[in-house]
């Protein structure tokens, strides 16, 4: 096989393997968990969001999965409003970065979307 060849060759491999292969795919840690954002609920002045991917390891106990932005983190409750009304949460991967248990929940401390 010529040299030309053998590079077309590799190049077609490489982007079959690019389109099968997630570019991002869900995982949790000890303190963060990145996937999609799965559910979004709102009480008093907090909005919380489950993830696909599960809790990181620093909350287990926390029911049914939520996971509290705190209310004076303002940027962050806009960010997932806003991916959560557009619609876009199935399609954005988020890695979401977590410091245990507060008041029951787990706190999250920064959501980074990726990309």
């Amino acid at each position: 096989m010529s040299g030309s060849k053998r590079a077309l060759l590799s190049v077609a491999i490489l982007a079959v393997l690019g389109a099968v292969w997630p570019s991002a795919q869900a995982q949790t840690s000890t303190t963060y968990t990145s996937g999609h954002i799965s559910n979004v609920t709102f009480a008093d002045d907090y909005v919380m969001i489950m993830v696909d991917a599960g809790l990181p390891g620093n909350c287990a106990g926390t029911g049914w999965g939520w996971m509290k932005i705190p209310s004076t983190s303002k940027a962050m409750a806009a960010f997932v409003i806003g991916l959560w009304m557009r619609g876009d949460t199935a399609q954005t991967t988020v890695s979401v970065y977590t410091d245990g248990l507060v008041d029951g929940y787990c706190r999250i401390v920064q959501i980074d979307p990726a990309g």
